[in-house]
This record gives C-alpha cells, sequence and structure tokens, in this order.
C-alpha cells in the first residue's frame, strides 16, 4: 500500500520530537537521510509528515477509548467472568480525584497537537513547491486533525490550554517558565474549535465527499467533526459557554445533511461486516484507523477469553458446552476488560446487533450459570498460517451516526426523529422490524430512545460517556445523572440501584488534571470541583 511507505518514512518525523526537553529541536542531529534542514523540500515529504500525523491519531485511540467508553457504567468492575483480574477499575467505577486522574498529562494529546502545529507552520509559511490546492488541501486536513483533538480535550476537561504554535519545536527552551500557559476558558476553547472545524471545511471545499482513503482525515470527517461539535454546542453548557440552542443546531443539520445526501455512504445490511478486517473501508465508514498485521495492531486480545480458563467451563444458556475457541482466536486472548451481562440483556433478541457485538457465554457447574460476555467488534482475524492477529481498523464516524445525530438535532428542534431512528432499527432488527418501530411522543422519550438506540449500536466505538452528557431529560438535565441510563452489574437486577454520578458527582462531568501537570505549571488550575 501506498500508506505503508509514507508511515514508514514518518517513524522518522516523529523521531524528531521525542523527548525535547530544554533542547532546541534544530540543535538536535539525527543520522538519517534526512534532517530538519533539508526535510520541508519536496510534496513526498510533505506527505510522509501528514501520514505521522495520521498514525499519531491512530495511537491515540486508547486516549479517546479512556475518554469516551470507560466511564460510561457498561464495564464489570469486580473480577472477569473467568476469574481474571479487570483494567481500570477506578475509571469504570468514576472513582476520579485529584489523586486518580484515570489518565495523566491531558491523556498525551498535546505532543500530537504539538506535531500539528508544525505542519502547519511550515505547509503554510513555507514550501514553495506546493501548487495552492495542494497547500489548501495538507492545511484542510491539518485543521480538522487539531480541532479533532481539541475537541476531544474540551470535552474532557472543559477549557484547555489552546497551543497554536511549534513553540518548543521552534525557540530555543532557556527557561522553563517560558512555555508556562493558562487554561483558556470554556467559550474560548470551544470557539477556537469552531474556527479550526469551519476553517478545514473551506480549504478543503475542493474535495469530493467519499474520495480518498478513509484511513485519512477527509471534508466527509469534517463535517461529522462540525455536526458534533455543534450538537454539543447547542445542548451542553461547560463553564462560561451556555448551551447555544436552534442557531447551533442549524449549523449541525446542515452539515450532517450533505453526508445523508452525497449518495456516498449508506447502512451495510449486515451489521457484522461493518466492523469486519476483510470488509475495512465499507460504504458505511466515513472515517476509521487503520490497523494492520505488518503495522500496527490493536489491544482488542484484552476484551477476549483466555483460551485455558474458557476451554471446556464455558456453555451456551441451556448448558451445552461451547467449543473450547469459539472465535478462533488461537490462544490470543485475556478478558481483563469486560461488559456487563446487562449491556447484551438491554438488546432485544432479535435485534442481530446482540451477536454480532457479544460473545455470549456462561460458566458454573449447575444453573443458574454466571453470564459473561466477550466484546467481538475488533477481534481481527486468523490468517492461513495460523496466526490469529488483531487488524480490524477502529471506526470513529460512520453513516449510523450521521443519522443518528440528526435525529438528535431534530429532537432538540422540535421536529420528529422517527425516520433516522427507525432507518438504524430497521437494519437492527432486518425481517423482524414490525413491531419494534420507534414511534415519537416527547423530547425527553425520544432523547432516552436516542441514548438506548446508540448504545445498541456503538459499543466499543468511544460514543456512550459523551452521549450521557450530551442527551438529556424533560428538565434538560444530562442523562448520567439518571438511573435509566445506568447498567446494573448484577444481570438480575432490572434497573440499576442509582446512577452513573449522582447530583453531588456533577463535577466529575469533566476530569481532574494530574498533579505533575498541575505543580509543574502555576499558572495552570485545577478543573472545578477537585482539589490542587
Amino acid at each position: 500500500m501506498k500508506r505503508n511507505r509514507f508511515i514508514a518514512f514518518g517513524l522518522f518525523v516523529l523521531s524528531l520530537f521525542m523527548g525535547v526537553s530544554c533542547n532546541k529541536l534544530l540543535d538536535l542531529k539525527v543520522i538519517d537521510d534526512y534532517t530538519e534542514e533539508n526535510f520541508w523540500r519536496t510534496k513526498p515529504q510533505v506527505e510522509a509528515y501528514l501520514a505521522s500525523i495520521y498514525s499519531n491519531v491512530r495511537g491515540s485511540y486508547s486516549t479517546m477509548r479512556a475518554f469516551g467508553e470507560l466511564r460510561a457504567g457498561m464495564m464489570k468492575t469486580t473480577v472477569s467472568t473467568t476469574g481474571e483480574n479487570l483494567y481500570d477499575v477506578d475509571l469504570k467505577l468514576n472513582l476520579l480525584d485529584e489523586n486518580r486522574t484515570g489518565v495523566t498529562n491531558w491523556g498525551g494529546l498535546y505532543s500530537s497537537i504539538l506535531r500539528v502545529n508544525l505542519f502547519i507552520k511550515k505547509v503554510k509559511e513555507e514550501c514553495p513547491f506546493l501548487t495552492d490546492a495542494e497547500r489548501k488541501a495538507y492545511l484542510g486536513k491539518a485543521y480538522g486533525v487539531r480541532a479533532f483533538y481539541y475537541f476531544l480535550l474540551y470535552r474532557t476537561y472543559g477549557g484547555v490550554v489552546l497551543e497554536t504554535e511549534p513553540r518548543v519545536v521552534t525557540e530555543v527552551i532557556d527557561s522553563p517558565s517560558k512555555f508556562y500557559k493558562e487554561r483558556s476558558t470554556a467559550k474560548q476553547t470551544l470557539d477556537f474549535i469552531k474556527s479550526e472545524v469551519n476553517q478545514s471545511e473551506t480549504l478543503l471545499a475542493g474535495e469530493t465527499l467519499g474520495s480518498g482513503l478513509k484511513i485519512d482525515w477527509s471534508l466527509a470527517a469534517t463535517k461529522m467533526l462540525k455536526a458534533e461539535v455543534y450538537l454539543w454546542s447547542a445542548k451542553v453548557t461547560t463553564g462560561d459557554h451556555t448551551a447555544g440552542g436552534e442557531a447551533d443546531f442549524q449549523v449541525a443539520k446542515v452539515a450532517l445533511n450533505q453526508i445523508i445526501n452525497s449518495g456516498v455512504y449508506s447502512l451495510l445490511p449486515d451489521f457484522s461486516k461493518v466492523f469486519s478486517a476483510q470488509h475495512k473501508d465499507n460504504a458505511e465508514v466515513i472515517y476509521n484507523l487503520y490497523f494492520d498485521r505488518e503495522e500496527a495492531t490493536n489491544d482488542y486480545v484484552l476484551y477476549m477469553y483466555q483460551k485455558s480458563l474458557f476451554a471446556g467451563s464455558a456453555k451456551d444458556k441451556d448448558g451445552a458446552r461451547l467449543p473450547d475457541d469459539p472465535l478462533d482466536l488461537r490462544g490470543e486472548g485475556r478478558l481483563f476488560n469486560e461488559y456487563k451481562y446487562s449491556v447484551a440483556k438491554a438488546f432485544d433478541e432479535a435485534d442481530s446487533r446482540r451477536s454480532a457485538t457479544f460473545l455470549e457465554f456462561f460458566v458454573g457447574a449447575t444453573a443458574p450459570y454466571t453470564p459473561g460476555l466477550v466484546m467481538k467488534k475488533y477481534m481481527g482475524r486468523t490468517y492461513p498460517d495460523g496466526k490469529h492477529v488483531f487488524d480490524s481498523n477502529i471506526l470513529v464516524y460512520r453513516y449510523a451516526d450521521a443519522l443518528l445525530m440528526l435525529a438528535e438535532v431534530k429532537n432538540g428542534l422540535g421536529e420528529d426523529p422517527s425516520t433516522e431512528i427507525n432507518a438504524v432499527r430497521k437494519r437492527a432488527y432486518g425481517t423482524h422490524f414490525a413491531g419494534h418501530e420507534y414511534r415519537h411522543t416527547t423530547f425527553a422519550a425520544a432523547e432516552l430512545a436516542i441514548l438506548q438506540e446508540r448504545t445498541k449500536e456503538f459499543v466499543g466505538e468511544y460514543k456512550r460517556w459523551f452521549d450521557l452528557i450530551r442527551l438529556q431529560d424533560a428538565s434538560k438535565k444530562p442523562l448520567v445523572f439518571s438511573v435509566e441510563a445506568n447498567f446494573p452489574e448484577d444481570p438480575n437486577e432490572a434497573q440499576a440501584s442509582r446512577p452513573i454520578l449522582s447530583a453531588s458527582e456533577a463535577h466529575k462531568v469533566l476530569w481532574p488534571l494530574d498533579r505533575t501537570i498541575v505543580n509543574q505549571d502555576p499558572k495552570i488550575t485545577q478543573t472545578p470541583g477537585y482539589g490542587r
């Protein structure tokens, strides 16, 4: 693949930034064919650097998962069904404070932003060999990626440090205090993100929707991000940003209709094929992160059964022994992250997404057996040489997301969201759709229905925590505070006994900063509600 050459070359580019502290980057000498002095000289070099930016986005997927999935009430927090100790339990229990921050150093995203900043500066101010169209295309993609990073930070922390220059790279670091910088307000941060995404859209206006590789940033990715940003802005008040309501809804609606009405994207009839390693870049995918046996694999081995604990003890719901290796993992698996069985129970039996998302199994000598789940979406494939490889792409944006975001926009505008909800639901139920139609009644009922639909559709796609903050009850309170939005740990319970966050934990909608960040930069203030 042509991209492989660029990504391999891009590893050199990334190495330029590793370990930069009190030395000026330009003083570093790398034993390679390229140095800073002769790097930005040709179009292939620019493409290689852009490929390295995409590789860096891919490397951030575990941060996206932590921010968007782990706190959302879906994960078991005791031990796995087969007895393994589970990962990230404090985070899954929302036990956040200044000493337990879940992630550190802003999730590592500022090093990625720094690289984008340098790319923008170089392509904008140098590279005379680029045509005007090429320069616009490269900058449009870079602004889109930078907006994507900052929007992830904004939804997680509120106001953040806005750094748009590669200062640590281009300036001599003669004093750490030179780079101290305070957090911008929430409104300043969100206004900046809107400006970035609008600039990306303008610069990419000459691109045809759906053209190019779906592992690269594109005009379609920018429009999905724009819809997401303005939908969030319309509904979520953060700090000094007050939810914008109708005006923001209308902007999101335009962006979503441009995707939906383009005729480029569609729902696959078979839900399971959306995530299949054998069907990458299918018609439903808008933007995804590339994984490959020869380049990088994902870590969903940590969501799979361990054969030594599974084989011989796992049963189906009727007590019949399951095959020793039903997913053909060939010994590749550790169940260190497991979804609550109550999540699977939330799916109707006729909903094809249930079996496409989960392998359900049961353990125990006698009935009633203890249920367990393996999340199958990113399990990769077994190659002819007998090796199982976790090379499924991680999905960021897909067509079903556009439909359900439009349903949410319509509901916010007082319109009927039935068409979009039912389009997604009809694919899920297939020939069993009759009797499962959504019929619109009230704003609150639609918000809950959209949350439930998005939960079933996007398990493992890093969206539910943000959905819980954005979707609302009748009083416009986020559903993260609603018991109905949580899943019980005990699958025999019909409903959770408490919401994901209580009213007294409202500050936990945003995340705390780790002490290292706060202590090293006196201008950085802790997120409100947490001690310094």
